[in-house]
């Protein structure tokens, strides 16, 4: 029996020529996960022809939903996501470890409500497939301490590349930078209050006001995104209280990332 010819909407090609991702598009008047089972029956095909799983969206081109079932489950996102990106995450599937392993910094964090506080967030990451996570700790327990530890367990076992670091004042940024320049001086770091240039580094630090502006430019200048939907792999919320949620959730719902609050 011959075999049977299958059309897919759009096929995202890597550099290799294996596909990263496959999209089902539907009408505008049509809910995206109308799609969900055809764009499996796709990944189905392309994994047999290329030997590798692509990632998945349905959209309708106001809606759009990823997902990847071999690391995580279906979830809304802002739009399709960049070659770069989903590179990224295809590379994650076999460089990411088992978070209940990795050993903590004690040179970072030695505490033992720290540590705890620390493997919470990986259990809820690692095991439980949360996307956000809350640390609500004291004023001078060491909240920032906490989160350069956990970013560092994350890092360094292959779940993070690119982190931001989110707070409502210029001079909290300026001591979060300071703050994980002193414990991971190897990390590139930028702090995009003073300057863009640097925005490429691994670890970008900015207030709420400024990162909103960059999505707003993002909206307005045609190819001129300084970040893509799926840039951050990671970002941490300073002083995480409903007000700053409500009041700036566009950034949280543009960018696809694990998302970690400090209050």
């Amino acid at each position: 029996m011959g075999e049977v010819a299958v059309y897919c909407d759009y096929v995202l090609f890597g550099k290799d020529g294996s596909p990263l991702a496959v999209v089902e598009a539907k009408r505008t008047s049509k809910d995206p996960n109308v799609g969900r089972k055809q764009v499996m029956l796709y990944a189905d095909c392309l994994e047999r022809k290329f030997g590798r799983r692509p990632m998945m969206f349905t959209t309708n081109g106001f809606e759009t939903y990823f997902w990847d079932d071999k690391t995580s489950p279906q979830r809304p996102v802002s739009g399709i996501f960049s070659k770069d990106d989903l590179q990224k995450m295809m590379n994650r599937r076999s460089e990411h470890k088992d978070l209940m392993q990795i050993p903590i910094d004690d040179k970072i964090t030695d505490r033992y409500y720290q540590k705890e506080a620390i493997q919470a967030v990986c259990d809820a990451i690692g095991e439980r497939n949360r996307r956000k996570a809350l640390l609500v700790m004291a004023t001078g327990s060491g909240k920032t301490r906490t989160v350069i530890s956990l970013a560092d367990v994350l890092i360094r076992h292959g779940w993070v590349k690119n982190l931001l670091f989110l707070a409502d004042r210029n001079a909290l940024v300026t001591q979060a930078k300071r703050a994980f320049h002193n414990e991971l001086p190897n990390l590139s770091l930028c702090d995009l209050t003073n300057s863009k240039e640097d925005a490429n580094a691994r670890a970008v630090f900015s207030t709420y006001q400024t990162m909103m502006n960059c999505i707003d430019a993002m909206r307005n200048e045609e190819g001129g995104r300084l970040f893509t939907p799926g840039h951050f792999d990671l970002i941490v919320v300073d002083e995480a209280h409903r007000s700053i949620y409500n009041k700036y959730k566009d950034i949280f719902t543009y960018f696809d990332a694990l998302l970690v609050g400090l209050t």
